[in-house]
């Protein structure tokens, strides 16, 4: 059992796809599977389960049947909807499916199995990007602020690539800039700017004035750079600032 989303939040749809194959040496003649969810999920409309399926959808789950299954043969993969209406940001619910075999089985054990996602909150990550012009890595009163003209924008990555949705922001004529994400994956900040700035160095002297930016990917066409990896609890407020330096 896989999920699409790993961390939806109160009001999403995310489907779960069930994968059952016949590892006995019997046919399965019909089997019935059923489908359940918590209360902090809705079970959606399933009339496009799969191929071969057919659902009937209930206050709290499923109950899908699968033709002649032959022994060693896979089933079209079963695909359902759950919309998340309820539960605490951070905490984790679980979608469980248990087949009913027609037949006896001499090794029940593996009919059952389980998805788990974890219900998201929000957060605010925000920052400031400015130009370090004493190049000390500390931002400093009259060091100025790069805007638009100078930043392409910022974004959250997660590993395995770009967030969807909600996941960039322009930079301010102050340089500041700010996004309300979902928390559950580990994000990391990436500022891209133009090619006449480089980065100051990261993570020096007080954390309050210094550059986060402590990764660099490229120089051309842009310059891009990101910061650590970090996990953000709901309702939290983290702050990543980029120091850039202009290039003679």
């Amino acid at each position: 059992m896989t999920v699409d989303l790993l961390n939806p939040a109160v009001g999403e749809t995310f489907y779960t796809g069930i994968d059952i194959r016949n590892y006995g040496t019997g046919d399965a003649n019909p089997l019935t599977v059923t489908v359940s969810v918590p209360a902090e999920l809705r079970p959606e409309s399933a009339g496009d389960a799969g191929a071969g399926w057919t659902c009937t959808t209930g206050t709290s789950s499923w109950t899908c049947t699968y033709p002649a299954l032959a022994a060693g043969v896979r089933a079209n993969r079963l695909s359902l909807p759950s919309t998340v209406v309820g539960g605490q940001p951070g905490s984790l619910v679980s979608v469980t499916a248990a087949i009913t075999p027609q037949r006896q089985e001499s090794n029940p054990d593996n009919n059952t199995d389980h998805a788990q996602v974890e219900i998201a909150g929000t957060c605010v990550i925000r920052g400031t990007v400015w130009q370090d012009v004493d190049g000390d890595g500390q931002r400093e009163d009259g060091e100025p602020p790069v805007g638009p003209d100078g930043v392409v924008g910022v974004s959250l990555f997660v590993r395995g690539g770009q967030v969807s949705g909600g996941g960039q922001a322009t930079v301010a004529a102050d340089g500041t800039w700010s996004i309300t994400a979902k928390t559950g994956p580990l994000y990391e900040v990436r500022v891209e700017a133009a090619s006449t700035f480089g980065l100051t160095a990261g993570d020096v002297g007080d954390d309050a004035t210094d550059s986060d930016i402590v990764r660099f990917y490229q120089q051309d066409p842009t310059l891009l750079g990101g910061s650590a990896e970090f996990d953000p609890a709901p309702g939290g407020e983290y702050v990543v600032d980029a120091g850039l330096v202009a290039l003679n």
